[in-house]
């Protein structure tokens, strides 16, 4: 049997209508209907006793490991105490000594293992030399603005 193109393309088109037409057909209408929350009445004698599910005030932690880094007051209200506040770190220098050749002075310091010659307003790590008096050296540690000095004897 031999069917003509034009017939094959109009079975194909009949066959897709049908199935489209009974997908369409068999859908259910979505419903409005309004449901209310019924309130919650716990049974009298349900056995559960929420008390015991509270977790007491003693086993909160009792500090904020974030607290610091954004500021926020310790628990209770409180502000942060002068010994809660991020301090810098300790000098990581030790004096080693000084020259002075032709009127000018070189100051010398150890920072572990190496020697560094310094001088007024320089940059060394996270330090900047303030001022150098025979007595000390006056740094900043500059992510926190703090003054700390070296004292020379």
């Amino acid at each position: 049997m031999n069917i003509s193109p034009w017939k094959k393309r109009a079975a194909v088109i009949a066959a897709a209508v049908t199935v489209v037409a009974g997908v369409v057909a068999g859908r259910e209408r979505p419903s409005m209907e309004l449901v209310q929350e019924k309130p919650r009445v716990a049974a009298a004698d349900d056995g559960i006793d929420l008390d015991k599910l509270r977790r007491p005030e003693t086993s909160l932690p009792q500090s904020d490991p974030f607290a610091r880094a954004f500021g926020q007051p310790a628990r209770g209200g409180q502000a942060a105490s002068a010994a809660d506040r991020l301090v810098a770190p300790p000098l990581p220098f030790q004096y080693f000594g000084r020259l002075t050749e032709n009127g000018k002075t070189e100051v010398f310091v150890m920072r572990g293992e190496e020697l560094l010659a310094i001088a007024d307003g320089q940059k060394v790590g996270d330090y900047r030399v303030d001022k150098i008096t025979p007595a000390s050296i006056s740094f900043t540690y500059l992510p926190l603005k703090t003054k700390q000095t070296l004292d020379l004897q």
